[in-house]
């Protein structure tokens, strides 16, 4: 019943066009109105029939394109698969994070050079605005050195992350001294890292987690997954639970400052 009356809200132009012909038409034959106001109300009939044939011819539109970018979507995903190119893009090294106005702040990588670069003024901010921020990366021990260096294949110089590791650790000891008690976290891993992560309000439904997939060679662009709370609800626990996991790995930065030997 409901529905019925539904459908009959949907198309009350349509009865109502049919109800003023009809009554035009009995005027027009009992001669009750002259002809130019019958003509006039007949043009003005013609007109509200044509726009509502123009808006039917929209939506006609609308739905072929919509069903031609549907196709193409179909084409582009052979036996189901979504092609990478449409999950992955390169990596902004936190430029592209959602960082401004988030409350908790986790990021995970390696050396984190161009990361905190790029996001120490935020970072900043936001722990002045009272966000918490939790940061893990390589400890500068020469055994955590010598294997970054390896899985880059660079594996007779792990000098090339000393030397990115330790303008890091002294930017992280300065947010460390600048920042309220327990809002700063930061904690140093004794292995390296798959995969780099910037992770944002990951409690709440605007959560967000950046994955970089790292590559085994030097100052290339990584590739990045983002992952969503209110969509991917599968990947996206699971990454959190990695960072966790990690986390409870590391050992806490001494803010006194860490030198890297």
């Amino acid at each position: 019943m409901t529905g019925g009356v539904a459908g009959a809200w949907r198309h009350l132009d349509v009865y109502l066009t049919m109800a003023v012909s009809l009554v035009l038409g009995v005027l027009g034959m009992l001669n009750v109105v002259n002809s130019a106001m019958l003509a006039g109300a007949t043009l003005a009939m013609l007109g509200l029939v044509g726009a509502a044939s123009l808006g039917g011819r929209l939506q006609v539109t609308s739905l072929g394109e919509a069903t031609a970018e549907l196709a193409n979507l179909v084409r582009e995903r052979p036996e189901g698969a979504v092609s990478v190119d449409r999950l992955l893009s390169v990596s902004t090294s936190g430029t592209g994070a959602d960082l401004p106005g988030a409350v908790d702040i986790r990021i995970l990588g390696v050396t984190l050079c161009r990361t905190l670069r790029n996001t120490v003024l935020t970072l900043r901010s936001r722990l002045d605005d009272g966000a918490t921020v939790r940061i893990a990366l390589l400890e500068p021990s020469p055994d955590a050195l010598l294997e970054a260096a390896r899985r880059s294949t660079v594996p007779g110089s792990p000098e090339l992350f000393q030397h990115r590791l330790q303008p890091t650790i002294d930017l992280l000891c300065q947010l460390a001294a600048d920042a309220p008690a327990g809002r700063f976290q930061v904690r140093l891993l004794s292995f390296v890292p798959a995969f780099g992560m910037i992770i944002t309000d990951p409690d709440e439904a605007r959560g967000r987690v950046d994955v970089d997939i790292y590559s085994h060679r030097l100052a290339v662009g990584e590739p990045t997954l983002t992952l969503l709370a209110d969509r991917d609800r599968r990947w996206y626990p699971h990454f959190l639970q990695e960072f966790e996991r990690i986390w409870s790995t590391g050992r806490p930065l001494d803010t006194d400052g860490v030198e890297v030997r």
